[in-house]
């Protein structure tokens, strides 16, 4: 608006229509006049669409003699809905998750639901308030993540008070449960599915100066006893992060004690610890690092659980492509692990990237197999390939090949046959186009 009254004033100066100063007075009038209009306002309509074919033989589990491959396609379809003004915005997003097949040519059944719905309303300078049902993505995705390479992914119901600066981003994230409507009571058990009664979150993100940056989770997430619905059993993880960047070097070191109670009552006391070299050069990264989790020695009874878990975060891209630690302490039998890693990116060109990721398996502590005898503590080798092209602006396609190189020891934890190689391939196509766009 305000380069169209230039143009119109120095129109009208050219044609001495009218002065210079009531070109000036002209130009002062609809500015002041562009201050007072309402807000702009948008709207927004935007499609994802993500079919994914995946050929399973020891995905998650080691082969037998007598397995044999599964392959499947299973889509993601979401319709994105978007709305903003000044200080407001309303974000929806309806999903339909589905396995080819899944239901008859004539089935009336299907997986419609809700994945986000919430509004931002800015309160102050700097700060806002979300309601509704929104994704918790924190940091690097470890402790808190959307969880996107789930065609379901993960939202929570909740408040999220949320302050940001130039060098301070705060979000405070609360959530109280419930199942239904009540008359009287909060009792909380449900019986399809497992969840916290009352989640609280605190983060913080602060850029210290032109090298360091701070990042701090303190969260406690609260389970109803089964046996007396007035109990609560609360489990606090407290932690961050620490970065240092310059240049093409990105140091960073994060780690989170655990403590508490478990949703069984027991208490918990446990740790995580994440260092990492990142170097850039060109056109490729390489990341070195590892990831340590407490876990239990079997060979020492102890009434406190020293078994980390990574409460609502994402494991796929930590640790291994194959998901076989993705359940804590379930998936490791309570030994903890010890994941060492290598990844390689390299981006051929805008469109193309390349990668290869290396991990080694540990146990972090004593497990014993069914003949009561200490396992081996190394469990295997996973390397994860993967290249991802984008087309265009709105297509993307993956494609990803993983095997795994188990022990014996493996074999405690995910029964099976060790001597037969794990593989898992995927091919996915992602559609993100905007369907509408409008302005005011």
């Amino acid at each position: 608006m305000a380069q169209d009254t230039k143009t119109l004033t120095h129109l009208l100066l050219q044609k001495k229509l009218i002065t210079q100063k009531e070109a000036d007075s002209l130009e002062t009038l609809m500015t002041n006049s562009q201050k007072t209009t309402p807000e702009n306002k948008e709207f927004a309509i935007g499609l994802e669409f993500r079919p994914r074919t995946e050929y399973r033989n020891g995905y998650k589990q080691l082969r037998t003699d007598d397995s044999k491959a599964a392959f499947f396609t299973s889509q993601r379809s979401r319709l994105n809905v978007d709305y903003s003004q000044n200080q407001f915005q309303f974000h929806t997003s309806i999903q339909d998750i589905r396995v080819w097949g899944q239901y008859g040519q004539t089935s009336t059944s299907g997986s419609l639901n809700v994945f986000e719905a919430f509004a931002e309303a800015g309160i102050l300078k700097n700060f806002s308030v979300k309601l509704g049902r929104q994704k918790v993505e924190l940091d690097n995705g470890r402790i808190f993540s959307a969880a996107n390479w789930s065609q379901a992914a993960r939202a929570h119901d909740g408040i999220n008070l949320i302050y940001d600066n130039a060098k301070i981003h705060s979000e405070f994230f609360t959530s109280f449960n419930q199942t239904s409507e009540r008359i009287f009571e909060t009792d909380f058990s449900p019986t399809t599915f497992s969840n916290y009664k009352l989640l609280n979150i605190h983060y913080l993100k602060a850029k210290l100066n032109e090298n360091f940056s701070l990042t701090t989770i303190n969260a406690a997430d609260s389970y109803q006893s089964k046996i007396n619905s007035n109990t609560l059993y609360t489990r606090a993880t407290s932690g961050g992060r620490l970065d240092f960047e310059k240049g093409n070097l990105h140091l960073t070191l994060s780690g989170y004690y655990q403590f508490g109670q478990l949703q069984s009552g027991n208490r918990i006391s446990a740790y995580y610890f994440q260092p990492e070299i990142q170097l850039k050069t060109n056109q490729l990264t390489t990341r070195f690092g590892a990831e340590i989790m407490s876990g239990d020695n079997t060979n020492k009874t102890s009434e406190i659980s020293k078994s980390f878990v990574p409460l609502y975060g994402v494991a796929w891209k930590f640790m291994g492509n194959m998901d076989y630690f993705t359940s804590f302490p379930t998936d490791v039998k309570n030994g903890g692990l010890v994941n060492p890693y290598l990844f390689f990116t390299y981006d051929v060109n805008q469109k193309i990237s390349l990668r290869s990721d290396f991990h080694l398996f540990y146990l972090a502590n004593k497990v014993n197999n069914d003949l009561n005898q200490n396992i081996n503590s190394y469990l295997g080798f996973e390397n994860d390939l993967s290249l991802h092209y984008k087309c265009n602006g709105f297509t993307m396609i993956d494609f990803g090949f993983s095997y795994m190189a188990a022990e014996k020891s493996m074999e405690t934890l995910k029964d099976g046959n060790s001597a037969l190689t794990p593989i898992w391939s995927y091919l996915m196509i992602t559609f993100k186009p905007e369907l509408f766009r409008f302005k005011k």
